[in-house]
């Protein structure tokens, strides 16, 4: 794989890794979520690599890519121009791109596709382990209004999950934590993840775990600051594949609950598996999202 840092409109510099080119003309673009970096992916990259050019970069504050100076460069509308300047400096003008996310990479690519001038470069997308942000909200915000029991409880499960989210609202709080408890919250969060002893998140050094922890939990700051990204005005028509792990430490499977409703092409894929599924059952991942693209040609 190949690096570079490829320069925003706001200062910012993407570290971005892309495969040569392959024998197909075709592309994928990997986007991680949070707390992460574009090398979760490690496992795709050599098994799509064969077959397809891949992209992948750290989400700015992540990783290797700087993070903006104010808390508001973390706003979606800087996120988005970031998904587009990375497609800008590495593909041709009128070539499309198969997009595939985890978590706030899927929160990012779902509001991506909810503008409708961002999808005459998309040739299809899979959500991993993340619905839409703001089917998200409806699914818990709705349920813990109606008045049946069953839909409160579901609402309320998922509030649960959800509390490091607020954690996360409080000032210098996540930062002091992650600093000076880096390694036990680190392999706290990993072990209830799911992931096997042998996998090499597990074992992240003090610096890694920084640079992907820190600077980018303002993403759950403005996203609550600003609200979630509005659905698309018009249901979505290109292939979406959703991958809802049964066992996700983060998220609930009900809150995935209508998302036909902003997608026609919708294909679903669900497994017993945590949160990081495309580590934790790579094969698996790797053959349905194989599967997915080759239904898409």
């Amino acid at each position: 794989m190949n690096s570079r840092l490829i320069a925003t409109r706001d200062g910012v510099n993407l570290f971005c890794v892309e495969s040569n080119p392959s024998k197909s003309e075709e592309t994928i673009l990997f986007l991680h979520g949070y707390p992460d970096t574009h090398s979760s992916w490690e496992k795709q990259f050599e098994f799509f690599s064969k077959d397809y050019r891949i992209l992948s970069y750290d989400i700015r504050g992540a990783g290797k890519s700087s993070a903006p100076i104010e808390e508001s460069g973390y706003k979606m509308e800087y996120l988005l121009s970031d998904v587009n300047r990375v497609l800008e400096a590495t593909l041709a003008e009128n070539e499309k791109v198969h997009l595939v996310g985890h978590d706030w990479g899927s929160i990012i690519l779902w509001s991506y596709l909810s503008k409708k001038e961002n999808l005459d470069r998309v040739q299809s997308f899979m959500a991993v382990a993340c619905p839409h942000p703001m089917i998200f909200f409806k699914n818990i915000i709705g349920k813990m209004f109606t008045l049946q029991p069953e839909k409160v409880i579901e609402g309320f499960h998922q509030l649960i999950k959800s509390y490091y989210i607020l954690l996360f609202q409080v000032p210098f709080v996540p930062e002091f934590l992650w600093r000076n408890f880096s390694y036990e919250l680190w392999k706290l969060l990993m072990s209830r993840s799911g992931l096997p002893s042998s996998d090499p998140l597990m074992n992240l050094s003090r610096e890694e775990i920084h640079q992907c922890t820190i600077h980018n939990v303002n993403l759950y700051r403005q996203i609550l600051k600003k609200g979630p990204p509005a659905l698309p005005r018009i249901p979505l028509d290109l292939p979406i594949g959703l991958v809802i792990p049964e066992d996700d430490l983060a998220i609930t499977p009900e809150v995935y609950d209508e998302t036909e409703s902003i997608a026609r092409n919708l294909k679903t894929f669900r497994i017993q598996a945590n949160h990081w599924v495309h580590r934790e059952r790579p094969d698996w991942f790797n053959q349905t999202l194989k599967g997915f693209l080759k239904s898409v040609r």
